[in-house]
């Protein structure tokens, strides 16, 4: 059924794919089966076509408009739970604009019985911080897929444990266990959204105090971003030097600022695997778009080059890169 469903999303055919679901709930499936089991896998498809070059940025952006436009649909058939369990919060972290992932969540708890208020894509932590204020919630979950935005969701952790409020967190920025969900601070962490359904009914509110130990990482993490230019600057140089002209696209920008915005967010939650994911996906991203090969070894070398000496743990977290998996024999 999925496949059906993607091949509406590939024809652009809005009517059909809502048709497909409505069927499906008709004969008897759950609202949020459907958004889990068949929406939400299509999309893992669009993302991964767009990754690979086959599809562009607005072929994906049609896929998802029409994705958004069925979970709303859909969801609009769940009833409001009466009474509810509670009220929760949910909001995309700032920076990240992938506002679905965070909506089916929504679907998934309301179903569950809880009241659910969605903030949408890239809110911005000091108007999120003022919506809790008046929002009279009894949890937050917050979402976030890319690695760019976790400080930002860092500062929605801080300003709901300063409410007294437990944080509910999620996506892919956040990894495959709770390291990060824990360095940051928040109360619980889910890998899906029906996982979400379960941590919700187990968290506690947080205790009191700072969310996140004071750390090397966490200094070198503030000079990164107040030096962030200036790096870029320079890795963009070192990284010319080796692979020339290739490294003054559009996809050599990407990369330079996905790579930077990678160890940003391995200093804040201490944890290399961020680093490792990046390269992953860095090196699928320009095999699939035909670059060379040395691209990305190349622009590790430059970073760990550039950032070495004024931010220590930056190199150790870069250097760890080199120890483990394909990326051993590509780094210096």
């Amino acid at each position: 059924m999925m496949r059906r469903y993607f091949q509406c999303l590939a024809d652009r055919d809005a009517p059909a794919a809502l048709r497909l679901c409505t069927e499906l709930v008709e004969a008897g499936r759950s609202p949020v089966d459907v958004l889990l089991d068949v929406v939400a896998p299509a999309q893992h498809e669009v993302g991964r076509r767009w990754a690979a070059g086959e599809w562009t940025v607005a072929h994906e952006h049609a896929a998802t408009a029409i994705s958004e436009s069925v979970a709303i649909a859909l969801g609009a058939r769940i009833p409001q739970p009466d009474p509810a369990r509670g009220h929760v919060v949910l909001a995309c972290a700032e920076r990240e604009w992938h506002g679905l992932p965070a909506r089916l969540v929504g679907f998934a708890l309301q179903e569950a019985g809880w009241r659910t208020t969605f903030l949408g894509a890239s809110t911005p932590p000091t108007q999120f911080a003022r919506f809790l204020d008046d929002a009279d919630a009894d949890a937050v979950a917050i979402s976030c897929s890319v690695a760019a935005a976790l400080p930002a969701a860092r500062r929605m952790i801080d300003a709901s444990r300063e409410t007294g409020l437990p944080v509910l967190v999620g996506g892919g920025a956040f990894g495959r266990d709770d390291t990060r969900a824990k360095a940051l601070g928040a109360t619980a962490w889910a890998p899906d959204a029906r996982a979400a359904v379960r941590a919700l009914e187990s968290i506690a509110p947080p205790p009191a105090g700072p969310s996140v130990n004071r750390r090397a990482g966490i200094d070198e993490h503030a000079e990164l971003v107040l030096r962030f230019a200036e790096f870029r600057d320079s890795a963009r140089r070192r990284w010319a030097a080796v692979i020339g002209e290739d490294a003054a696209t559009p996809l050599a920008d990407d990369a330079l600022d996905h790579a930077l915005h990678s160890l940003s967010a391995a200093l804040l939650t201490d944890d290399s695997r961020l680093l490792r994911e990046a390269d992953e996906w860095l090196s699928e991203l320009y095999s699939a778009r035909g670059g060379p090969s040395c691209a990305v070894p190349a622009l590790w070398s430059a970073l760990r080059a550039v950032v070495g000496e004024p931010l220590p743990e930056a190199s150790r977290h870069l250097g760890l890169l080199r120890q483990v998996g394909r990326s051993a024999p590509r780094l210096i």
